[in-house]
C-alpha cells in the first residue's frame, strides 16, 4: 500500500512534490519513548510507532556539509547537487541508527529525466517530484526543477525523503501500513498525517543540524518555512487531508529544526489537534 507523502509549491508552480512510495521497512520492537505522552496514546497504535527504538538514539551531530552549485537546465548538475545532500544525511543518519540497534544502509538513489521511465508502479505523469519505494529514493529531474533549482526546496526534498528512509529501516513504515489499513478512513487520513508529518519532522532535525554550517542568512529560514506552509492541505485546497495544515507542517519541521533529534519527531504519540 502507497503512503502519499507531502505536496510542496515550488515559486509560483504547483507541485505534487514528495509523491506516494511504498511503505517498506525492518519491523522492530522498541521501547516507549519519553516523548510517548499516555494521554496522546490509543490502544491501536502498536510500539513500533508511538515506542520505536529510534526515538531513544540521541541527538543528531551538528556537522558541516559541502555541496556543489547548481546550474540551470542542467540535469546532471542537480543530480550532482542531491547526491551530495544524501551522503550528508548518510553521515548523518547512521550512528543514530546504529545505536538504536537498527537497519543503517543508504538508500538507492536512482534519477529520471526520461518520461517514458516509470518506477514504484507509477509513471512521469502521475507524480511529482520525488518518491520513495523498496528502499529507493527516486526523483524526476523534472522542468519545474531544472528551470529554476532552488537550493532550499532540494535540501527540503533530500532530508524528506531520507526521513522515509529512516521509516522504512526502523520498522515505522511498515506498522504504520498495517495500522491504516485496518482503519476506517477518517481515521486513515490521521495516520497518513502522522507518518508524513514525522518525515517532515525528521526533515527538520537533520536541517537543523547542519543549518549553521550553510551560513544563510537568518531570513533564508522564513523563506523555507514559507516553502513548506504552502504544501499544507489547506493551504492548496486539497481534498484529501493526508500532509496536515500548512501550520501544522511548519510546527514539526521548527520543532525538529529546533532541537535536531528524533525523539522530537514521534507524531504517533502527539495529541490529535498537533496532526491537524
Amino acid at each position: 500500500m502507497r503512503i502519499p507523502l507531502l505536496a510542496v509549491v515550488l515559486s509560483a508552480a504547483l507541485l505534487t512534490g514528495l509523491l506516494p512510495g511504498t511503505a517498506a521497512g525492518e519491523t522492530t520492537r522498541g521501547t516507549r519513548g519519553t516523548a510517548a505522552g499516555a494521554h496522546a496514546r490509543t490502544p491501536s497504535v502498536p510500539v513500533d510507532l508511538i515506542g520505536n527504538r529510534l526515538y531513544e538514539s540521541g541527538p543528531l551531530f551538528r556537522r558541516a556539509c559541502s555541496v556543489p552549485g547548481l546550474k540551470k537546465n542542467d540535469p546532471k548538475s542537480t543530480a550532482t547537487h542531491l547526491r551530495a545532500w544524501l551522503s550528508c544525511l548518510d553521515r548523518s543518519w547512521r550512528p543514530l541508527l546504529k545505536d538504536a540497534k537498527l537497519p543503517s544502509a543508504a538508500p538507492k538513489v536512482r534519477f529520471i529525466t526520461d518520461p517514458g521511465t516509470a518506477a514504484c508502479g507509477t509513471d512521469w505523469q502521475e507524480v511529482g517530484v520525488a518518491q520513495y519505494c523498496d528502499r529507493t529514493i527516486v526523483i524526476y529531474l523534472k522542468d519545474s526543477i531544472l528551470k529554476r533549482p532552488d537550493p532550499l526546496f532540494l535540501l527540503y526534498l533530500a532530508a524528506y525523503e531520507y526521513g522515509n528512509h529512516v521509516q522504512a529501516l526502523s520498522g515505522i513504515a511498515k506498522a504504520a501500513d498495517r495500522l491504516k489499513g485496518s482503519a476506517e478512513s477518517a481515521q486513515q487520513s490521521e495516520y497518513l498525517r502522522r507518518y508524513n508529518l514525522q518525515a517532515d519532522c525528521f526533515a527538520g532535525a537533520f536541517i537543523g543540524s547542519v543549518w549553521k554550517s550553510l551560513h544563510r542568512p537568518s531570513r533564508d529560514w522564513g523563506k523555507f518555512l514559507d516553502l513548506v506552509r504552502r504544501g499544507g492541505d489547506d493551504v492548496r485546497g486539497a481534498g484529501d487531508r493526508w500532509h496536515g495544515k500548512g501550520a501544522t507542517i511548519v510546527y514539526w519541521v521548527n520543532r525538529g529544526f529546533s532541537k535536531p533529534s528524533p525523539a522530537r519527531c514521534n507524531t504517533w504519540a502527539a495529541a490529535g489537534k498537533s496532526v491537524a
